[in-house]
This record gives structure tokens, C-alpha cells and sequence, in this order.
């Protein structure tokens, strides 16, 4: 009886490497398979921790919002919950072809944030700041060394929803602030409807992606599988509809125009052969000039078309802040004033006092303009030449694989989502996001669909 349950275990596990014991074939890493579910549930905890939302909510008690305990507490269990991560990764390592790439030039994009802690005028902010970006980083990079695209999906996915039900619950029995009732919309356990609403745009997104590959495969089941996609899909952009936050859905529009984009590339290619030269030389700037343009026209005309929305949307402070932010820029446009130094600075605000007294906000509201600020144009050339340099290498992978207008499709959602938010910062999967969509995934079989 022994050998017949030992049987079912070896066809039930489905696994090619084996060694005998008597009559009966083991597999002989079983226990690794093991692992990697334990991987799996490793990453799912680390992406709903980085929604920051669940560590908020866990750590509100002990102290006030601001106060050096709740800060120590909460930076010290992102530190942990990541950590895991950068081991895994330096165990991995990271392949030569990549370290000499893209993924290069964003460490030294990192790097450069983390050496402007020498230069700048509030050290101590820039420190922690800039260790934290270069942390989430790695685990990033992690993400994408680690798991395929189906799998980065799926754990996306299932990373975003347990925050999601627990703020549908928190509003279905009044928790306190889960609810704003002066302007009625939602914001469960995340403190705000903008931080509230990019985990519900990724899992809504996250569902789409996988319901298109299910529908391209038809593996057994994929029907059922795309009616429970699709009623996560109804879930999560109820829920991102009821926060009332339109920087995620202006980036969900982003996305799908991007998709949409690829898509259509694909569909020529099958008509039209495209070589890999054409691709690089002239389908991947006309995408480039395209979306720069529809990013800089939606920047732009943005309070003109929000306000189609909301006819009360008031805009002018957000305004007022990029405003102040690039004349701070402008003080020091090299090296910038150190990773998030600038508004933790007293001389930040010479001559910039009025602005200031108009208002109560402590950041930039713009990830672009925190770039900016914190490493000068030297940082920001950083950045951009990793984004640019991240999509030429993936121009095959995106025609090729199922889906693969994840990696353009993602990459531009947050960036269009960082134009209104400080989404590039340490500690938050929205640049973890980033990170892992310009760097890849691990390689696995791929179609043509």
C-alpha cells in the first residue's frame, strides 16, 4: 500500500527528476516543491505589506501618525518583510547581460539617490529614504528573476485582494475613517482613496491580464477560471470606483491604451513580417513619441478633463505644489537637494513662504518632481535612460509571449500613476511594480497569439 500511495504522490506531482527506492520511482525534489509554495505565500504577504495599508492599520496604535515610534516601527517591518527577498536574490545573483543593461543603470539610479545623502540638506531623511529605495529595489529585481509572467500575475493578483476585502469589510461595519462621509468615497484601511485605489486598479489589471491568456490558451477549465477572474475583475474596480480616485483610473486609461498599441503591433506582425531591427528602429520610437505625447497632453489639459468627472475638482493646489517643487528644482538642477531632503528643508522654502502658507501639504504630490528635486538631472537622466533602455531589450519578449504587453502596459501605468503621486519611493510595490515590469520575468515558454 506503501508503494501504490508513493505512486500517486510521484503522477499527482508530475515531476521529471527521479531516483529509485526499491520498485518504486521517488521524486527527488520533492521538498523543494514545497518550498516553492512557501515561496509563493512568502511573496504574497511581502506585496499586500507593501500596499503599506495592513502595516498602517497594524501598527496605528502604537503612536501617533508622524511620532518617531510609529516611524521606526513601521520602516523597521517593511525592512523585514523585504529582507527574505534580498537574500533570495543574491543567492540567485543577477545574470552579467542584465547588470550590464537596464537593470544596471537603475542600481546606479539608486545608487546615485543613495550617495546624495553626502550633499544633502536633510541627511538623516535622505538616508532612510534612499536605503529604502534601493531595498525595494532589489526585491523588485527579486520578483522578476524569480517568477514567470503567469506567475508574477497570479501572485499580483492575489497580493492586492486580501487589503481590498478587508477594507470592503472595514466599510461594511463603520470602522473608523474607512469611509470619508463629506465627499462619500471609500478608503478602507489605507488612510487615503490614493492610496486606497492603485491596489484595487493593479488586481482589477492584474485579473485582465490573466483572463486574456486564458482565453488565448484554453487550457482545461479556462472558462470557470475567466468567470472567477471576471467577478474579481467586477470586484476590484468596484471597490477603485468607490474611491473616487482619479489618478488610477487616468492611469488604468494609460494602460489600456498602451496594451491596446502592442496589440495591434502583434496583429500586423502576423501579416507583415517586422525584424527585430525595424522593432528597434522604428515601431519602438513611434510608441515612445506617441505615449510621451498622450502622458504630456493628459498632464497638461488634465483639470479640463477630470473636472468632466467631478464639475467641483478643485485642482489649483496640486498646481501650486509642481509649481513649487520646480522652482526648487531650479535652485539646485545638477545634484538636486538629496533624495527626499528638499521638503524636510527649512531653506526649501526661502522666498517660497506664501506657497507654503497656502498649504498643508509635505511632499511634491508627483514622483517626477520628487525625482527632480531629490537627484538633480543626473538622477532623472538615471531613470529615464533605464526606463528607455529596459523597453528596447524586451521588444521581442512583448510580440512573443502570451500577454506580453504586461511589460509596456505596467511600466506606463505607473508612471502615469507617479506624475500625480510619489509612487517611486522606498517601500511601496507601486515601484516594486516598476522595477519588476522593466527588468522581466523569468524566462518560460511563449507563443504568438
Amino acid at each position: 500500500s506503501t508503494h501504490i500511495w508513493l505512486l500517486v504522490v510521484c503522477r499527482f506531482t508530475q515531476m521529471t527528476t527521479q531516483v529509485d527506492y526499491g520498485v518504486v520511482r521517488l521524486p527527488r525534489h520533492y521538498l523543494p516543491s514545497v518550498l516553492n509554495w512557501v515561496e509563493y505565500v512568502y511573496v504574497v504577504i511581502l506585496l499586500a505589506l507593501l500596499t503599506q495599508g495592513p502595516v498602517l492599520k497594524i501598527w496605528e496604535g502604537s503612536g501617533q501618525s508622524g511620532s518617531t515610534v510609529f516611524d521606526l516601527t513601521k520602516y523597521s517591518t517593511y525592512l523585514m518583510i523585504q529582507l527574505p527577498a534580498v537574500v533570495l536574490l543574491v543567492r540567485r545573483g543577477i545574470p552579467q547581460n542584465m547588470l550590464r543593461g537596464p537593470v544596471g543603470v537603475l542600481l546606479c539610479f539608486c545608487a546615485w539617490m543613495l550617495l546624495s545623502t553626502v550633499w544633502a540638506t536633510a541627511s538623516s531623511y535622505a538616508l532612510v529614504a534612499s536605503m529604502s529605495l534601493l531595498v525595494t529595489c532589489l526585491a523588485g529585481l527579486y520578483i522578476a528573476r524569480s517568477f514567470t509572467l503567469l506567475q508574477q500575475l497570479t501572485l499580483f493578483l492575489v497580493a492586492m485582494q486580501p487589503g481590498l476585502i478587508i477594507s470592503w469589510y472595514a466599510v461594511r461595519n463603520n470602522w473608523s475613517g474607512a469611509v470619508n462621509f463629506d465627499e462619500n468615497y471609500w478608503i478602507g484601511i489605507y488612510f487615503n482613496r490614493n492610496s486606497f485605489a492603485p491596489p484595487a486598479a493593479l488586481g482589477f489589471l492584474a485579473a485582465t491580464a490573466l483572463a486574456w491568456i486564458l482565453i488565448v490558451r484554453r487550457p482545461t477549465f479556462w472558462v470557470p477560471l475567466t468567470v472567477v477572474l471576471v467577478d474579481v475583475m467586477l470586484l476590484d474596480f468596484g471597490l477603485l470606483i468607490r474611491s473616487k480616485s482619479l489618478t488610477s483610473i487616468g492611469a488604468i486609461g494609460v494602460f489600456i491604451f498602451v496594451w491596446a498599441f502592442w496589440t495591434i503591433v502583434r496583429q500586423v506582425q502576423r501579416k507583415i513580417v517586422i525584424s527585430a531591427r525595424q522593432m528597434l528602429q522604428t515601431i519602438y520610437p513611434l510608441f515612445l513619441s506617441v505615449i510621451i505625447l498622450f502622458t504630456w497632453f493628459g498632464f497638461k489639459f488634465q483639470k479640463s478633463w477630470l473636472t468632466l468627472f467631478d464639475d467641483k475638482l478643485d485642482f489649483s493646489g496640486r498646481t501650486m505644489l509642481w509649481r513649487f517643487s520646480w522652482s526648487g528644482f531650479l535652485d539646485k538642477p545638477i545634484l538636486g537637494w538629496g533624495w527626499f531632503s528638499a521638503w524636510n528643508t527649512p531653506n526649501f522654502f526661502h522666498e517660497r513662504e506664501f506657497w507654503w502658507a497656502i498649504s498643508s501639504t509635505t511632499w511634491s504630490h508627483s514622483a517626477i518632481m520628487d525625482v527632480l528635486l531629490g537627484g538633480g538631472v543626473i538622477g532623472a537622466g538615471l531613470l529615464v535612460v533605464a526606463i528607455l533602455w529596459s523597453g528596447a531589450r524586451q521588444l521581442e519578449r512583448t510580440n512573443t509571449q502570451n500577454a506580453g504587453q504586461w511589460t509596456f502596459a505596467a511600466t506606463w501605468f505607473v508612471l502615469a500613476a507617479s506624475t500625480q503621486e510619489s509612487f517611486i519611493v522606498g517601500n511601496h510595490f507601486m515601484w516594486l511594480l516598476l522595477v519588476a515590469a522593466m527588468s522581466g520575468s523569468r524566462n518560460d515558454k511563449v507563443a504568438k497569439n
